[in-house]
């Protein structure tokens, strides 16, 4: 048992996509079970609904501190932000520090280390020489990720890839890892709950037939989501009519366009934006693909599980992690030819979707509820304030 309301500041530089939405649904939990929560974060990506976020999280009782950083290596800027948040470290006397991510594991762990915080956690959400395809920048950032292991007391790792990984290329002793996956809420209607009224309307306001089979994928629009094989796979797809739905914006917006328009994709392909909340458009997916190059866990599989689509994404590192080949989903190889074969595959084979789409709401149901995934990064702040600092294993596996 507790015996003092624990203080726990979470830190983090973007406010978007997936971690956006760990931040909004975990925080809020957190508090309700009695921590006194804090998030530290930027506004440099994310724009009105990172300001969205931050408001509702204040709403909900959670202290938010912004200081900016930014993205990419800047000295400057980074001394600046290393001083910001070390202020706010040193004011605030928390019990926990738990970062998230490449820059702001970076900064928060020193700054951390300088304030003589004892419990320095970190959740790298997809290290960053995963998802990088330059060769001297993946040495770069395994070596600082090697270095900053050392002043990690536990990696929470958000899947079992990501722990393994941590361990394997030395950035951290197997007995200071440890894997809370990703949850998503449960308050949501069932899979294939959305009634055919409802998803014609939706159609229609998309303008989109009513007979229009839907293939549909939602991240930021950067380089490594692999948003151009998504459009490839649009291209040689097989299926007469599909549509290929595109929602997220970001720095490839511009040349998404380019591409669509060089080539006269345009009644095949739309680009949506950012979608506030995607429970329209996974009510009208038929599928939902993902052609990141790496991921950590990605919410969009989660929730496409939860939502009642059937699921395509790439055997990578974080993603295949989430999907049983031939039973809750396809997996494929990297190619946009691949891709299409699958997404064609499912589209004229109604039975086979029903059956994945089963399978896979199962699944989340039974091992990726919010409501596990606090339990368990609660029992781990819990052990350090206790000091029963007991050494974790990855038991929170679960059958696809």
């Amino acid at each position: 048992m507790r015996k003092k309301e624990v203080k726990v500041v979470h830190i983090v530089e973007g406010l978007d996509g997936g971690l956006c939405t760990y931040m909004c649904t975990v925080l809020p939990q957190l508090a309700q079970n009695g921590f006194d929560v804090t998030l530290i974060c930027s506004l440099s990506r994310g724009g009105a609904v990172a300001l969205k976020a931050i408001s509702e999280l204040r709403e909900k009782g959670i202290k938010v501190h912004v200081v900016e950083m930014c993205r990419k290596i800047n000295p400057i800027k980074d001394i600046y932000s290393f001083i910001s948040i070390l202020q706010v470290l040193l004011e605030g006397r928390f019990d926990i520090i738990h970062t998230h991510c490449s820059k702001a594991g970076a900064l928060g762990r020193f700054a951390a280390f300088v304030a003589r915080k004892n419990v320095r956690l970190h959740s790298p959400h997809c290290f960053a020489f995963l998802r990088c395809r330059s060769r001297f920048k993946k040495i770069l950032y395994l070596v600082f990720e090697q270095l900053l292991g050392r002043l990690t007391t536990r990696l929470v790792a958000v899947s079992q890839s990501e722990a393994i990984a941590a361990a394997h290329l030395q950035i951290i002793s197997p007995c200071k890892c440890v894997v809370v996956e990703n949850g998503v809420s449960e308050s949501h209607l069932p899979a294939g709950a959305a009634h055919i009224a409802e998803k014609s309307s939706i159609k229609i306001k998309l303008g989109l037939h009513e007979d229009t089979q839907v293939v549909a994928t939602a991240c930021r629009l950067v380089e490594y989501k692999g948003i151009f094989r998504f459009l490839q796979a649009a291209q040689i797809s097989k299926t007469p009519n599909a549509v290929f739905l595109i929602a997220g914006d970001g720095e490839l917006r511009n040349s998404v366009e380019d591409f669509i328009n060089k080539n006269k994709l345009g009644s095949r392909v739309r680009l949506l934006g950012h979608i506030p909340c995607m429970e329209s458009i996974y009510a009208i997916s038929d599928i939902v693909a993902l052609c990141s190059d790496a991921e950590g866990q990605p919410y969009l599989l989660l929730e496409a599980m939860r939502a009642g689509c059937a699921v395509v994404a790439m055997a990578v590192f974080g993603s295949a992690e989430l999907i049983q080949h031939g039973k809750t989903g396809l997996l494929t190889e990297s190619t946009p030819k691949s891709i299409a074969a699958a997404i064609d595959k499912l589209l004229v084979d109604k039975g086979k979707r029903d059956e994945y789409v089963e399978n896979a709401y199962a699944y989340v149901c039974r091992c990726h509820s919010l409501e596990k995934q606090v339990s368990e990064l609660t029992q781990i702040y819990e052990s350090f304030v206790n000091k029963t600092q007991g050494q974790y294993v990855s038991a929170h596996t679960c059958t696809k």
